[in-house]
């Protein structure tokens, strides 16, 4: 049986909208740096991820957390799903910008952790997600960290293909 935590439109749904409105306006008046398909890419990449880990601890066997109004599947939580991808296009294009190189790849990879859990905390409040399944947010941490390095791994791999 479903559990339902709210039934109202409120903050978290319009967390989602204005972010994800918000971010692909962001896209569009930043700098090209990208073309669209490696642009595509880094955005895909971020949907594909988030809906991973959703649709993997937040369901059975584990069911750690719930997402949105009801853990039942709903239209908003697809469009959650969405938000990552700006967020990912972004985690590369400051990378690239700021051309961090070296030991410094780690250190972006911990801030970028660190803003991670504080979105995460934020939309625990919000009540886009439920850790009352026993889920416990330092548990993020390795998978936060683990997918912000692929990410570059495949950057510097879509980066070194563009070149041959």
């Amino acid at each position: 049986m479903a559990r339902i935590y709210e039934r109202s439109f409120d903050w978290n749904e319009w967390f989602i909208i204005i972010s994800l409105i918000a971010l692909l306006l962001l896209i569009w008046v930043t700098p090209k740096i990208f073309s669209f398909l490696e642009g595509l890419c880094y955005f895909v990449y971020g949907i594909s991820v988030g809906m991973f880990y959703d649709h993997t601890i937040s369901i059975p066997p584990w069911d750690y957390y719930d997402v949105n109004d009801s853990s039942a599947y709903q239209g908003i939580d697809f469009i959650s799903y969405i938000m990552y991808g700006p967020y990912s296009y972004f985690f590369i294009y400051i990378y690239r910008k700021l051309g961090i190189d070296g030991v410094m790849n780690l250190a972006y990879i911990l801030i970028w952790t660190a803003f991670s859990l504080l979105m995460e905390w934020f939309t625990v409040k919000i009540g886009i997600f439920h850790f009352d399944k026993g889920y416990k947010m330092y548990w993020s941490i390795p998978i936060y960290m683990t997918v912000q390095s692929i990410q570059l791994l495949l950057h510097h791999k879509v980066k070194k293909d563009y070149r041959t």
